[in-house]
């Protein structure tokens, strides 16, 4: 990879995200100056998507709507300069997807098919990227989604998508999270109940306590009102 020593540092800092404030600003500096030398540079638009991601999902983020688009902004630069980016594919699906969640459901609907899009394009290229999130999001997705003829929503499928991803991310808590939603869905307390005592039992994990602990909370609650 070209840049990799860049690559490596923006990563790095964007994992980091929870050790220091400033982290993923420092990040986004280090990809925007990588950028104006090298404005080809597909990945870098995609970890600038990543870092509007995780900036939206701070409990403090004010104007979300705001931070979501510009993800959308960079990831679409990155597919624009190569359509088989990874992290450009991966990162626009899911602020696309945010996108549609701050402006409500008929947007929503409407960005239904590019976030299929590029969420598969990802798949294509490296199904267990970030845990098997591409896996994740369209396991997510069909689960989210009414079923037909409203939409294509369908949560056998929804389950299919999401324990690939769990193959891949065993650990990962969204993954059993979401696996939970499914079962619940499909009643099938049981099996949702085995997936959210995991999430409770878990130990934290290094760099993303923080995080971590929101989605236990979450889990608490689901297994609450099972």
């Amino acid at each position: 990879m070209k840049n990799q020593k860049t690559h490596d540092e923006a990563l790095k800092l964007i994992n980091l995200r929870e050790e220091k404030a400033s982290n993923l600003k420092e990040s986004e500096t280090i990809l925007l100056k990588l950028l104006t030398k090298n404005p080809d540079c597909d990945w870098a638009y995609g970890l600038l998507s990543q870092i509007c991601y995780w900036q939206g999902e701070d409990p403090k983020a004010i104007d979300r709507l705001e931070i979501y688009e510009k993800g959308v902004e960079y990831g679409e630069k990155g597919v624009e300069v190569n359509e088989d980016s990874l992290e450009s594919n991966f990162w626009l699906a899911v602020n696309y997807g945010l996108v549609g969640r701050e402006k409500g459901m008929l947007q929503a609907v409407r960005l239904v098919d590019p976030i299929e899009k590029h969420t598969r394009k990802a798949l294509e290229i490296d199904e267990s990227y970030f845990y098997g999130a591409p896996l994740r999001v369209l396991g997510r997705l069909y689960n989210q989604l009414p079923s037909w003829p409203i939409s294509r929503g369908d949560n056998k499928k929804a389950l299919d998508f999401l324990l690939k991803a769990l193959k891949h991310g065993p650990k990962f808590y969204l993954n059993h999270i979401y696996i939970a939603d499914v079962y619940t869905s499909l009643k099938n307390k049981e099996k949702a109940r085995e997936h959210l005592q995991w999430v409770i039992k878990a130990p934290l994990s290094p760099h993303h306590e923080k995080e971590d602990t929101r989605d236990k909370k979450v889990a608490k609650d689901m297994l609450e009102n099972l």
